[in-house]
């Protein structure tokens, strides 16, 4: 006759097991993200290479399979937001390397919320993961009187 506590252990290993499958897969890795907004409105094309940008906001991502990051920040002098999401996949790319990826996406809309279908503006880059350091995804919006170059700069921050 088998004891309590052996029937415990297994009917844990049994629920743990289950369970592990539904759990998300966090790894507790990131990368850092820089989104800047650049005012070339009434500059020559040659001067933009020394403009200074202005920094809306740094947020780190969560990596994770379809894991989506997203931060809003308002456009400088208008009433528009920048919206900057990052997220990971291992279904979108085949790469030598893996199909893992990660895609960096700008809108700028005018409400602070990631809405594809109504936003003004879409940018979209993606790259594959496994050699990932550094990304960068760049747009140009034009909004009334006022041009801006908007990019967002991903690095590879935290691998464990």
């Amino acid at each position: 006759m088998k004891s309590p506590y052996f029937k415990f252990l297994v009917v844990s290993f049994v629920v743990g097991t289950f369970f592990a499958g539904d759990t998300p897969a966090q790894s507790g890795n990131s990368d850092r993200c820089e989104v800047i907004a650049i005012d070339v409105t009434g500059k020559d094309l040659s001067q933009w290479d020394r403009l200074e940008g202005r920094r809306l906001g740094v947020f780190d991502t969560t990596m994770a399979e379809e894991e989506l990051t997203t931060r809003s920040y308002p456009l400088p002098k208008t009433k528009l937001f920048v919206v900057a999401s990052v997220w990971y996949t291992d279904e979108s790319m085949a790469s030598k390397r893996g199909a893992d990826s990660i895609s960096m996406q700008l809108f700028v809309s005018t409400k602070p919320k990631r809405d594809l279908q109504h936003s003004l503006l879409y940018s979209d880059a993606e790259m594959p993961l496994n050699a990932f350091d550094v990304g960068r995804v760049t747009a140009m919006a034009k909004t009334g009187r006022q041009t801006f170059i908007l990019m967002m700069e991903c690095k590879e921050h935290i691998r464990r």
